[in-house]
């Protein structure tokens, strides 16, 4: 039978909706997935319908949805994705049968934004965006849109936007999206004028950050010698004293001595 695609998220649940005839009664529907998975023996008397798991693959994570009969998957995982089938049994008797093709997929999560920056001897900014998606999956793609007041605006798919910048040009802001079957996220907002500065100014920065490394690197040599040379006083100090110590104690060793060996 031709397949009703279905998309879900991973670790989400989906409902696999299940059609019946209005004017006719269900006797019985057989889930299955390769091999089967539940049946389902309709209610008598206003009673709900049974439905037994018989894959233990699907156990405790199956439940049928009254009053269609409809399937119900909780918690998947990337085994559950592929064909599935009801075969309904009417009172009639007559037998249809529905089939499903499940694709599971990863919820997007914010996309990452890489800056390789080049600034050109004719003070122009040549600047590649890459975006990225961490534990990303199949069937991602990518796209640039331009952020201004009146809203946004794509200006190339892919996950790359090459773009050149001068000082004096207006200020670009760009945003990424990222999209699978399932989920859609976009990034934050990207202002490439932020990056794409003045050359000289760039310069600056990185002399001032030079010179307040140097500045700091001179520091801790200072702090290191003035340590060194404090433990050296205070070892000197200590030697000196126990030498004088040991002087006092040479000095009064043949006075107790004499003492000792008087009559």
């Amino acid at each position: 039978c031709g397949s009703q695609e279905v998309v879900a998220v991973l670790q989400e649940s989906i409902r696999l909706l299940l059609e019946t005839p209005v004017h006719e009664e269900v006797e019985s529907i057989v889930w299955s997935s390769g091999t089967p998975l539940a049946p389902v023996v309709a209610g008598r008397q206003g009673k709900p319908a049974t439905l037994t798991v018989v894959n233990p693959r699907y156990q405790g994570r199956v439940s049928s949805l009254d009053p269609s009969s409809s399937l119900k998957i909780s918690n998947l995982s990337w085994e559950d994705a592929g064909p599935y089938e009801a075969q309904v049994s009417l009172r009639t008797p007559h037998v249809t049968r529905q089939c499903y093709k499940l694709r599971v997929y990863r919820r997007l999560s914010e996309p990452r934004v890489t800056v390789n920056l080049e600034i050109s001897g004719h003070e122009f900014c040549h600047m590649s965006l890459t975006c990225s998606v961490e534990n990303a999956g199949m069937d991602v793609t990518y796209s640039w849109m331009h952020s201004w007041e009146g809203g946004t605006n794509i200006v190339q798919e892919g996950p790359v936007l090459n773009m050149s910048w001068r000082p004096g040009d207006s200020a670009l802001s760009y945003i990424c999206r990222a999209s699978n079957p399932a989920s859609n996220v976009s990034s934050r907002l990207f202002h490439a004028g932020l990056f794409c500065a003045d050359p000289g100014s760039l310069s600056e920065k990185a002399s001032s950050s030079f010179c307040v490394l140097v500045k700091v690197l001179l520091l801790l040599l200072l702090l290191g010698t003035l340590t060194v040379g404090l433990r050296c006083q205070v070892s000197k100090k200590r030697t000196s004293g126990q030498q004088k110590a040991t002087e006092e104690e040479e000095d009064a060793w043949p006075q107790q001595l004499g003492r000792d060996c008087r009559p």
